[in-house]
């Protein structure tokens, strides 16, 4: 997430945040209208000038600094939430026009109306999915995450080891949580949605209840 804030905010968030928050003039500090003498008032407003440039640099426009974490909570979510509509709708829409046997549609456990409910549950899921995966996110930006892009702080070997260990982790991880979710007392409530399509097409994807997303994508995390 990180990499994709130092790619998006010269481009978009800094002219976005320096609009909605602006910073503030340096006019209205000014000591002009404090009733210094002429000199020190000339003295003054030439180090706060300077001073206010300096800053006005430094957060390219905005209130808002790149490092002020309510920015960087509302760019998480911006980015994670478009991010994952739009990598939805194209690979469900790819995957319906040219893999997805269409004559399934025709089921008779098909439901009326299946496609549109299943996009209109996954629309659904995504902004909360979003919200409660926010502290994942924001740690990593914040310096509090493991990962690393220089492979020689761990070494080629460590690469490949750890790339195997995350898998198993991963596949491990969905599959008991998966298998929590059948039981009794959670399944009506968080996982029923998920088979509600007992036909179901590329667009059901992400098709299920929030809360089951994100239980289901925490060993990614």
């Amino acid at each position: 997430m990180d990499f994709l804030l130092e790619i998006l905010d010269p481009i978009v968030f800094d002219y976005g945040y320096a609009y909605f928050f602006p910073q503030q003039s340096s006019s209205s500090s000014s000591p002009a209208s404090s009733g210094y003498s002429s000199n020190t008032t000339s003295f003054t407003d030439s180090s706060s000038k300077t001073a206010y440039d300096d800053a006005f640099s430094l957060n390219y426009g905005s209130s808002l600094a790149r490092d002020n974490i309510y920015r960087q909570c509302a760019s998480i979510l911006l980015i994670a939430g478009f991010g994952a509509s739009i990598i939805y709708v194209i690979s469900a829409a790819l995957s319906y026009y040219f893999i997805f046997d269409r004559r399934l549609e025709y089921h008779p456990r098909f439901l009326k109306n299946q496609i549109r409910q299943e996009i209109q549950s996954s629309f659904f899921a995504i902004p909360i999915i979003d919200l409660l995966t926010l502290p994942f996110f924001l740690g990593e930006v914040r310096g509090k995450s493991l990962l690393y892009t220089r492979i020689d702080e761990y070494g080629w070997w460590w690469l490949g080891v750890s790339t195997l260990l995350y898998m198993v982790f991963n596949d491990l991880g969905i599959y008991w949580i998966h298998r929590l979710e059948h039981h009794p007392s959670i399944y009506k409530y968080v996982h029923k949605p998920h088979h509600k399509w007992i036909i179901p097409t590329p667009w059901a994807a992400i098709a299920f209840h929030p809360v089951d997303g994100y239980l289901q994508s925490l060993p990614y995390q």
